[in-house]
């Protein structure tokens, strides 16, 4: 699912710009110096007027879920009736992914279940909508749900993802079962909470206002925007994105209520960052100062963002300071395996083979099967040694 509009571009940083943030930013006030009013309000944000959009314009009404004719046959034909719950959901995945469909990863094609089902493609959305339609016409209780997975940043630390992921959870007699689009890169330690199929479809028409805003067609995304919000209106990161399409369209007064908005009611992290090059658009050098030593207080917390630095200063040689990074990464985030195969390879080198021993028994402690192959791996080799 796309949680944000395009990643938040911020500036690179240095290992010891961060270490210094890292004890600086405590003292970093409340509000931001010369804080304004917003100029727009709420209500002139989503009527539409300033983009020449009418109040009353709407996108197409939507069923997430409906199933038509074509699909009951497939059902039927891939699932016979009277089976149990478990064995009617893997012939509805067999079904999808195998022999039937064999449906196609494209993070960008967000579908309703109908749309997916002819376009044997989707994100996991898109294989969300259709699994749950289908689980559903079978008797199976498929419900949404929303599973935050770890940020990631590219290879050159400017950019900033994080991910919210939609996939269907199963009630079933005894327990409960997950069924995602791509299970190998699930952890059940991911936070995740139900979706009601109103908050589910609040994020298709955020997905789409994304996806037509990338084209180009903003009424478009205005309209699915607006229509998420008026679904969830305290969801912050729609408040992003639609401020972002203030933003291209050159309104600034508009964006920056938009990100104001967003900070106010979840002081979301994009919008902090864009906030930040607002201002230094507008030449607002206090404010947006404020926002980027914010935006970076936000990363230096993220465990994942202090295993990204990690890694960097492990590929310059510098274990110190990757030690450090990855003892305040695991003091925040205790069951990655990760970031203890890391600071395994960061004992390794500075010689210290019983504490990289202990490191990897504990990364294989946390990890799955496969995972724990590969530290036994590790471990054979440094008895060896």
């Amino acid at each position: 699912m796309i949680r944000k509009t395009r990643p938040p571009v911020l500036a690179a940083v240095t290992l010891a710009l961060a270490l210094a943030l890292a004890l600086s930013l405590a003292a970093c006030a409340v509000q931001p110096p010369g804080a304004r009013a917003p100029a727009v309000s709420h209500a002139e944000l989503l009527s539409g007027e300033r983009l020449g959009i009418g109040r009353d314009a709407a996108p197409r009404p939507v069923q997430l879920t409906a199933v038509n004719d074509d699909m009951r046959a497939f059902l039927h034909h891939h699932v016979p009736a009277g089976l149990g719950p478990t064995r009617t959901i893997e012939l509805i995945l067999q079904a999808l992914l195998q022999d039937g469909l064999e449906l196609r990863y494209d993070n960008f094609r967000t579908y309703t279940a109908e749309e997916a089902f002819y376009a044997r493609e989707g994100n996991c959305m898109s294989f969300t909508n259709l699994f749950v339609a289908l689980a559903r016409e079978a008797g199976i209780k498929a419900h949404y749900q929303e599973v935050e997975i770890p940020p990631s940043w590219t290879v050159d630390g400017d950019t900033w993802m994080y991910n919210l992921h939609i996939n269907a959870l199963v009630k079933l007699p005894v327990g409960e079962q997950v069924v995602d689009f791509n299970l190998g890169d699930y952890d059940r330690d991911f936070q995740r909470w139900l979706l009601s199929d109103e908050e589910a479809l609040a994020r298709y028409h955020n997905n789409m206002g994304v996806h037509w805003m990338e084209q180009g067609e903003t009424e478009r995304a205005f309209l699915h925007f607006r229509a998420a919000l008026g679904l969830q209106p305290y969801a912050a990161h729609v408040w992003t994105n639609l401020g972002t399409l203030y933003r291209r369209q050159g309104d600034l007064a508009a964006a920056e209520a938009g990100y104001l908005h967003a900070v106010a009611i979840g002081d979301e992290a994009a919008a902090n960052s864009n906030l930040a090059r607002l201002y230094a658009q507008l030449g607002e050098a206090e404010l947006s100062a404020w926002y980027r030593d914010r935006v970076q207080l936000f990363r230096l917390r993220n465990p994942y963002y202090l295993f990204h630095l990690a890694e960097e200063a492990y590929a310059g040689a510098d274990y110190v300071s990757a030690r450090q990074f990855l003892l305040t990464a695991i003091r925040r985030e205790p069951g990655e395996h990760e970031f203890y195969r890391l600071l395994g390879l960061t004992y390794l080198r500075q010689g210290k083979l019983p504490a990289a021993r202990a490191q990897f028994e504990l990364a294989a402690r946390h990890a799955d099967a496969a995972h724990q192959l590969r530290y036994r791996n590790k471990l054979d080799l440094l008895v060896a040694r």
